[in-house]
């Protein structure tokens, strides 16, 4: 045998470009420095990272099971008030008078005086004016004394903003609290 190729007669030198073909699919030598290696796990480490998962996700299911039968109860109180004290009619029922109703069944009295204290003398501080107002929106249903007359609520916004706000909100004379809200956030 002369040849020296592969069997069946193929010469040697179609193996060069196979190889080189070969070797421009192999992904490339890294460039630059070689990193070390990872640190090894520290397996407790890990498996208290996975008990506390657990663990909240446990009190997830509790807080929903929780906010279920609350809203069950809820359910069940508010269709026991319809057929006993507005004869199945909801249609008449003012959201005033639903909000009042549902407070004073679901929100001890004392945690209201408690929410109404903390209207009264809320102060804009350290907020922004959106966050303020926010707050002062969650909490103006405890007071419906005084919001319940647009020029008091707008009054009591404006003097719990910071100072500077307030002084160059003061004299303007704002009827509205959307319109105190908008000058404030000029």
């Amino acid at each position: 045998m002369a040849s020296r190729g592969r069997r069946g007669g193929a010469p040697a030198r179609e193996d060069k470009p196979r190889c080189e073909e070969w070797a421009a699919q192999q992904a490339p030598a890294p460039q630059g420095p070689v990193l070390p290696p990872p640190p090894p796990v520290d397996y407790g480490v890990f498996m208290q990272g996975l008990v506390q998962a657990m663990q909240m996700q446990a009190h997830t299911q509790a807080a929903l099971q929780a906010q279920l039968e609350a809203q069950k109860r809820a359910d069940v109180w508010w269709a026991s008030l319809l057929r006993t004290q507005f004869e199945d009619s909801a249609i008449d029922v003012a959201w005033d008078e639903f909000v009042r109703l549902f407070q004073a069944k679901f929100v001890p009295e004392h945690i209201q005086d408690q929410m109404e204290q903390e209207f009264l003398s809320l102060t804009q501080g350290s907020m922004t004016v959106l966050e303020y107002e926010e707050r002062f929106s969650e909490l103006s249903k405890y007071a419906p004394h005084i919001v319940t007359d647009e020029r008091r609520k707008t009054k009591k916004f404006v003097m719990g903003l910071k100072p500077s706000l307030r002084t160059r909100l003061v004299a303007f004379d704002h009827r509205t609290l959307d319109e105190a809200l908008s000058a404030a956030c000029r």
